[in-house]
């Protein structure tokens, strides 16, 4: 026993040699087993809980030793952190997007006064002419949401901002800052570009560079939160390539204010004009949306170019229409082909009920006849007795209203920019087949808008299931007598 005794002391003091060089991280532990050997006495049960206590400790501290080696400076530059801000499927934006929370815009809004509009005889003649249908229409376009020519009136004529003409056309919503960054993008009809380039291009498709610097700005945002609304990317808009600089400066100075509600982007639709009213949603659509309702657009009847349009339609030519696109046979009276259902608040029709046979809703009926709004008033010259209706095809006319112009509006910096330049993709042939929505009807000054294509409707909607509203009115708006006589509907 004796003899093991200073073998074993012996080994603890290596061992104690040893920890002592493990540096200061680790001397605390070093000086609690030299403390425990110099106490130890020369029993054996002492003198081995003294090794089993410096085995301990020598393997606590090498595992210690890996852990401590672990530092950041030993990583190359091949290793990274784990980050958690974005999953590889959210894209690259994906956190950025997520981490912003949206800030009031500072309000500056006007009331500017409405009123002392010029008095302009904007109800057409209608000329009449047995055995031919003439249908007033009043706007273009389904009627729901901001009318870009009455932005541009209200702009022009009452010196409305463009926070007066959205919180008009948009009741019950409010503006909040997105907080945009330079790399943000959004996706229109399959083209991805940065926000400014494409919300631009959207804007000068839509409205054009003549219009009030107010009414382009309220465009901007009414674009910028209709994209979002639909995720960022919105598959019925369309660019414009080379956007005046003038319109870029708009859109930078409102790039990424959004109309909200309830915490969410509101579905801000819009049409070119509105024919004096706009349409509640669920006249034109299914939903129900409550920023979606009717609100006056004064200035159409004496500045709006598509208020009161008359389309000319021979009896024939309309029945293989009809026949045509709902796949019916008519019945040998006119008169019953057409038998509109208004909405008492807008004058909007809200349904057609065609020739007893089915009823579809007005804007549906709109589109199939490729009329400008379905705020219609429909007028039949009937035949003489015993004249029986012809076959064949014929041309349809369309005459629009006389109207006085709204001033264009002309910038210095009215020079075009390369801003998104973009192409559409290559695998999506150019269309050039003739459509029968509103954006075809026919070709308007710039200053006027063009609507280019029907706004995505909710979920719950579907295309067979839209319809618009038409200018305000408690009856059907109508006019012209002849001596013939006339079948009003």
């Amino acid at each position: 026993m004796k003899t093991e005794t200073p073998f074993k002391r012996a080994v603890a003091a290596i061992a104690g040699v040893v920890i002592a060089f493990t540096g200061s991280s680790y001397s605390a532990g070093a000086a609690d087993t030299t403390t425990t050997e110099s106490t130890t006495t020369g029993s054996v049960g002492t003198d081995t809980t003294a090794a089993e206590t410096t085995a301990e400790a020598e393997e606590q501290e090498e595992r210690e030793i890996e852990w401590y080696k672990a530092t950041l400076d030993d990583y190359d530059d091949s290793l990274s952190l784990i980050s958690y801000e974005a999953s590889p499927e959210s894209g690259n934006s994906g956190a950025k997007k997520k981490n912003k929370k949206p800030t009031p815009v500072e309000l500056n809004v006007t009331g500017g006064y409405v009123g002392d509009i010029p008095w302009f005889e904007s109800e057409p003649e209608i000329e009449s002419t047995p055995g031919k249908f003439a249908i007033v229409t009043y706007g273009w376009g389904h009627g729901v949401g901001m009318s870009q020519n009455g932005a541009n009136f209200y702009a022009t004529y009452s010196d409305w901002t463009y926070q007066d003409i959205l919180f008009h056309y948009y009741p019950d919503t409010y503006l909040m800052d997105t907080c945009v960054d330079e790399d943000d993008e959004i996706t229109v009809n399959g083209v991805s570009g940065d926000v400014l380039s494409m919300v631009s291009q959207i804007v000068f498709n839509e409205v054009g560079g003549t219009m009030s610097y107010e009414a382009i700005k309220a465009q901007a945002v009414a674009v910028y939160t209709y994209c979002m609304y639909h995720n960022g990317d919105s598959a019925d808009l369309r660019c414009k390539p080379h956007p005046p600089q003038v319109v870029v400066d708009a859109v930078n100075d409102v790039l990424g204010q959004a109309l909200f509600y309830n915490d969410d982007y509101a579905l801000t639709m819009f049409s070119a004009s509105s024919g004096g009213i706009t349409a509640n949603c669920s006249e034109v659509f299914w939903a129900n949306l409550p920023y979606l309702r009717s609100v006056s657009s004064d200035y159409d009847a004496c500045y709006d170019p598509h208020y009161g349009t008359v389309t000319y339609i021979d009896d024939f030519q309309l029945r293989n229409m009809i026949e045509k696109a709902y796949n019916i046979k008519l019945s040998d009276e006119p008169a019953r082909w057409i038998q509109p259902e208004y909405s008492d608040e807008t004058g909007y029709v809200t349904y057609v009920n065609i020739d007893d046979q089915l009823t579809v809703k007005g804007y549906e009926f709109k589109l199939a006849l490729n009329l400008k709004s379905s705020k219609f008033n429909v007028f039949y010259t009937p035949r003489p007795e015993g004249e029986d209706i012809p076959h064949g095809t014929s041309e349809i006319e369309v005459v629009d209203a006389d109207y006085r112009y709204t001033p264009g509006v002309v910038y210095p910096n009215n020079q075009p920019t390369n801003i998104g330049d973009l192409k559409s993709p290559a695998d999506e042939p150019e269309d050039t087949t003739e459509e029968t929505t509103e954006d075809t009807t026919e070709e308007t000054s710039e200053w006027t808008g063009e609507e280019t294509s029907e706004p995505t409707l909710p979920e719950e909607t579907t295309a067979s299931e839209e319809f618009t509203t038409e200018t305000a009115g408690e009856t059907p708006v109508g006019g012209g007598t002849t001596e013939q006589e006339q079948i009003t509907y």
